[in-house]
This record gives structure tokens, sequence and C-alpha cells, in this order.
């Protein structure tokens, strides 16, 4: 039994999709499939039921996932443990996400874990800085860039500063919200209970905000506000690509400096995968070592 013919069975198993499972490993679709195949005829049953919506697992094939993984994830500690460098180590970071693709520099950060960590995947979810950390502390996650104060039991790299705006519909009149006690009288849509621009709003127009809606995701904020249901916070440079776009327009008057951090657990920051992070993310952002 091969250790590779492990990994795709048990990217396929998360995935349920050959194609999401190739992009995981960074392979192809009939690599992964040819896996497959050869691990089935090893152990002489099917793993998988295949159909148009893509690959479930059998029973049997949802029996042998778990012993798979633990398998897994011994055969990687003990080759982490063995490895001299970052080029022999392997795992998946799992790393939690704020802004969008180009502020945290994503594609960069995966061109270099290609070149400098192979072994390294990248699996990135969106969400707000709260959730992130939260995600940090409960092991769903392993890293990842927030905003707000960094808890004790994280290690961070300050990696940049964000200035954050208030946008608002192409149809309200900034003219009658130049202050914060006017903006406090119109309706908000807030980040949602894991964001910390929510407290921070609080503490500026007072805890009687009026929130319509809530969402974590800066895109469908931006389409909420677009369509006239509110008003909220953006990056600076999405807001002013909106407004050159003509979707919302900005409002300067609460505007404020936000450091992003990329944070991990300080109890997992010799984990080989978490150290590797770490050291592509200081390369990426120009920190000293």
């Amino acid at each position: 039994m091969e250790f590779y013919h492990l990994r795709s069975f048990v990217a396929v198993a998360q995935t349920g999709n050959l194609t999401q499972a190739a992009k995981r490993l960074y392979t192809t679709p009939p690599a992964i499939s040819a896996h497959i195949k050869s691990l089935e005829a090893e152990l002489a049953t099917s793993l998988f039921t295949r159909s148009s919506k893509g690959m479930a697992l059998t029973a049997k094939g949802q029996l042998l996932l778990t012993k798979a993984q633990v398998t897994l994830d011994s055969a990687v500690d003990l080759v982490n443990l063995a490895a001299d460098n970052q080029h022999e180590i392997i795992g998946t970071f799992r790393l939690g996400n704020n802004l969008n693709v180009e502020q945290v520099r994503l594609a960069e950060l995966a061109e270099n874990l290609q070149e400098n960590c192979p072994g390294i995947s990248l699996a990135i979810q969106q969400q707000s800085s709260g959730k992130t950390l939260k995600d940090i502390r409960s092991q769903q996650l392993d890293g990842g860039y927030v905003f707000g104060e960094i808890p004790d039991d994280f290690m961070s790299i300050k990696v940049s500063e964000q200035i954050i705006t208030t946008i608002a519909p192409l149809t309200f009149d900034v003219n009658q919200a130049l202050t914060a006690s006017a903006l406090s009288q119109q309706p908000w849509i807030m980040m949602g209970e894991y964001c910390p621009f929510d407290d921070l709003l609080k503490a500026k127009l007072g805890k009687n905000i009026i929130s319509v809606l809530k969402s974590s995701d800066d895109g469908t904020r931006l389409a909420l506000v677009k369509k006239c249901f509110g008003l909220s916070f953006s990056t600076l440079e999405e807001a002013r690509i909106a407004e050159k776009d003509n979707r919302v327009q900005v409002i300067s008057a609460l505007d404020f400096k936000a450091p992003l951090y990329f944070v991990v657990a300080k109890n997992r920051a010799k984990d080989p995968v978490v150290k590797a992070l770490l050291q592509e993310i200081r390369i990426l952002w120009h920190q000293h070592i």
C-alpha cells in the first residue's frame, strides 16, 4: 500500500470530488483516479460510489476512512519528525482568511509553498477574525489572518495595516451623515458576532445600532450596500474600487487604521507544518526572523 494512495483516498473522501482532491494535492484528476483504483484493487473492495454529483464513500469506505486518516497522520508525523528541512515536510495547513486573495497575497503564498515546501498544501476558509481565532483554538484551523486584539495564547506576525472606511449606497445623502451621531441613526449591515469591527462600531456609535443584516463576507456586504439595505465597513482599498465602479460611495467620518496579523496557536508553533508556514509568511511579508 502506497502512502500517496492513502492521501488521495482521504482527499477524495473529504471533498467528494476528483477535481477538488487533485487541487488540494497539486496533481491531476486522472492521477487521483488511478490512485483510488489501485487502492480498491489492493483491498479488493469498492471505496466509492461514482455519480454525476461526485464520489461518495461506500459503507466499507466509510469504515476504512478513520483508520486511513490515523495511518496517514502517523506517517506524516514520522516523516516530519525526521525531516531536515522545509522541503521534506508533508501536511495540510488549514488557513482562515478575512480579506480577498490579493490583499493577503494568497496566490504568492501558494506559489512559494510549491517551490519551498512542496509537501504542504493549503486549505483556505473564508471567515471573520473572531471565528478564525475560535477555530484555531479548537484545532479546526492551523492559523490565519485576523484583525483585532491578539489573545495571549496566540503567536502573531503583523503583516500590514489596513484603513477601514464606511460604504453607503449611491442614493444615500452623505451630507446628512457626516457625524457619528447622524450615522448612528442609519441602518447598518454588520459583520457578525465574531468580528472585532462590530465592537468598534458600537464603541463609536453606541450599542443601539440599527442592524438590518449580518455577514462576515466582504462581497456579500458590498452587494447588500449597493442594494440600499444599509451602511457597512470595508477596507479602503476595496471601497475605492467599488466607488470607482459606481457601486457604492465612501464616507470617511469613521475611518480608522487596523493592523492585520497572521496568527497561530503558541502551543503549536513548533509543529513542523506550522513552523514552515510561519517562515514562509515572514519571507512573504519581509518580516525579520
